[in-house]
């Protein structure tokens, strides 16, 4: 019968495996990170297009459109005026922004299915 003996060889497998996993662990990590500024984008967008949307409305005739670089300078998107179908004039703002990233090699445009985007739709108040 032969009796294994643990002693450094089997630390040092273990601590060799442990080593090995780090670069995964480290990966995980920033895709993690990644997932949370995409999420965080996500809600900055929905709040730049309600804001924008505010300021549409409100008297919205009586000066100039309001612009998506006034509430947020990150972000691109656009401000659309046009009538329903019961004959009132409705806002629509579309804000897309361009979220940073953080996996090496990963570039997302503000064109892209990863990016924050959010619609908003009101209705024109006279003043």
């Amino acid at each position: 019968m032969t009796r294994r003996r643990s002693g450094a060889g089997q630390a040092g497998a273990e601590t060799l495996e442990l080593v090995a996993a780090l670069p995964l662990l480290g990966l995980a990590l920033l895709v993690a990170w990644q997932a949370v500024l995409l999420v965080r984008g996500q809600v900055q967008a929905q709040s730049d297009a309600r804001e924008l949307a505010r300021r549409a409305v409100v008297c919205g005739a009586s000066g100039p459109p309001p612009r998506l670089a006034d509430v947020d300078p990150r972000s691109d998107g656009s401000v659309a005026v046009g009538p329903d179908r019961s004959g009132q004039q409705m806002v629509r703002v579309e804000v897309r922004l361009v979220p940073p990233a953080v996996l090496p090699g990963l570039r997302i445009d503000a064109g892209s299915a990863l990016a924050p985007r959010a619609v908003v739709v009101m209705r024109h108040e006279p003043c």
